[in-house]
């Protein structure tokens, strides 16, 4: 099967959505407590020291967050899976296509 028809497959586009998904809520544990330190920073809350380690903190989980998404298809698919309370909540309203096989 060519790669066009490949990503039209309704097992492929399901994937995606997942990998969309899950990509989306990785971003938003790392970066939310980073904004919610600059809007402490930004009410007097904090000082440049520390929004300087809170910058480093971040900078240390998006790398770990990048190297996990630069991993292969099939095995972030199946890894993401393993994240059992974040995948139930999302495959509730998400379901497979008939025939697809988790795990």
């Amino acid at each position: 099967m060519t790669r066009k028809k490949r990503t039209q497959t309704p097992e492929y586009q399901w994937e995606q959505a997942l990998l969309d998904a899950y990509d989306d809520y990785r971003w938003r544990q790392v970066l939310e407590p980073l904004y919610q330190k600059f809007q402490q920073w930004k009410a007097g809350e904090l000082d440049h020291v520390d929004m300087d380690e809170a910058i480093h903190q971040t900078h240390k989980q998006t790398q770990e967050v990048y190297v996990f998404f630069t991993q292969k298809r099939d095995w972030l698919v199946r890894v993401i899976q393993f994240d059992e309370t974040w995948f139930q909540a999302w495959v509730k309203d998400n379901p497979p296509p008939e025939g697809y096989r988790l795990g």
